[in-house]
């Protein structure tokens, strides 16, 4: 599909994808409906995630739209700094649409809070296109979600899953990204990032809900914006 994309009309590559995405992304997702074998979850009574002695060597991709980032991510975002020698956070966004916050002031958010995560090896990125195209140009081996509950989440991150998991060949006959998940820590699973909107909205404390270093920035980034 890549190679078509500039050769024909937009307007019919953009109905190809759609047929494409509606014949077989749309009834594989739905038909696979059994919960991923290996889902991360935190680990209660090390309270923590659980991590290898020593980093894997492999680059990951965690993306999200972090809109605001809050702890649920960035427990995360630690989780797999300390598992991965790199990783990738990549804000999706469309072109096309206009932000009440842009991804680049969340960019700064999420870079704030790096350094009190110890995530010396994590780089974020604001980014446009598909996510398995960024993967692959940084040489990342998987992809990673976060999640609440397979329960809550997983119609939604299925249809995503197929997506890159058939894109990639489809568009380039390249290899399928696959994606893995971690659950949120139990501690913060009332934590999201509606409930973080709804907060700054009303001019109430978010000091239970973000890290105390990046707070002011996410107040000063939505102040009068939602």
């Amino acid at each position: 599909m890549n190679s078509l994309k500039g050769n024909i009309p937009d307007g019919t590559h953009a109905k190809l994808t759609g047929l494409l995405d509606g014949c077989l992304v749309a009834p594989i997702a739905k038909l696979w409906g059994s919960e991923p074998r290996r889902i991360v979850s935190w680990d209660a009574a090390s309270a923590r995630y659980p991590v290898p002695s020593s980093p894997s060597q492999g680059t990951v991709v965690f993306a999200g739209s972090f809109n605001p980032p809050h702890h649920g991510h960035m427990e995360i975002i630690r989780y797999l700094s300390k598992a991965f020698s790199q990783v990738h956070v990549v804000i999706g966004m469309n072109p096309k649409k206009t932000y009440p916050v842009s991804p680049d002031a969340r960019k700064e958010i999420i870079e704030a809070a790096l350094p009190g995560l110890g995530a010396s090896n994590v780089k974020v990125w604001v980014w446009g296109e598909v996510i398995f195209k960024l993967a692959k140009q940084v040489g990342a081996t998987a992809l990673y979600r976060g999640i609440r509950s397979w329960e809550e989440d997983g119609k939604s991150e299925r249809y995503l899953e197929v997506q890159n998991m058939c894109w990639p060949t489809l568009s380039s006959c390249g290899s399928p990204m696959m994606t893995y998940y971690v659950k949120g820590p139990p501690q913060f699973s009332f934590v999201s990032s509606t409930l973080l909107r709804n907060r700054l909205k009303a001019g109430e404390s978010i000091d239970d809900i973000v890290p105390s270093a990046v707070a002011g920035k996410v107040k000063a980034a939505y102040d009068g914006k939602l």
